[in-house]
């Protein structure tokens, strides 16, 4: 039997450079999200002002990850 040749290597390699830019996305998501919950969180203790300002980190990491995502979907699509 003899072993596949390099032939089907351009395919692989242009269908993992065009998915390449949305791999990123998910974790550039949750890390954005993760961020502004955890601020939120050590301003709280910090300030004693328990659940506001985790709450507020989580509405402004959910608004940035929203504004990130839509910002990189519309470049993609150009």
């Amino acid at each position: 039997m003899k072993p596949p040749s390099g032939g089907d290597a351009g395919g692989w390699t242009r269908a993992l450079r065009d998915v390449a830019p949305y791999l990123g996305i998910g974790t550039t998501l949750a890390v954005t999200v993760l961020a502004g919950l955890g601020g939120g969180y050590w301003l709280d203790a910090q300030l004693g002002t328990e659940p506001w300002l985790l709450l507020l980190g989580g509405m402004l990491g959910l608004g940035a990850a929203l504004y990130h995502f839509f910002r990189t979907v519309a470049s993609l699509k150009r």
